[in-house]
């Protein structure tokens, strides 16, 4: 399957479609796209958490919605 590209603020934007919708989740938007060597799940970026306060399950569905879109996109080497 040949994956697509996207620049950070798409995929930021379709997680956090995802990720408020989830009861309890629908303020969070402390978390960034990372660009990473390693390939995790087939993909060049991953998601970093930023806000030690939010409910821990709001973590592990950002992780999860993450983890579902890198089967398909990678972050492009657009900048900006």
């Amino acid at each position: 399957m040949q994956r697509h590209t996207k620049d950070a603020d798409e995929l930021r934007a379709m997680i956090l479609a995802d990720l408020q919708q989830e009861p309890g989740c629908e303020s969070v938007t402390d978390f960034v796209i990372q660009r990473i060597e390693t390939l995790e799940n087939g993909a060049n970026w991953t998601v970093k958490y930023l806000d030690p306060k939010q409910d821990k399950v709001c973590e592990g569905i950002l992780k999860n919605i993450a983890r579902l879109l890198q089967l398909n996109f990678d972050l492009s080497d657009r900048v900006g």
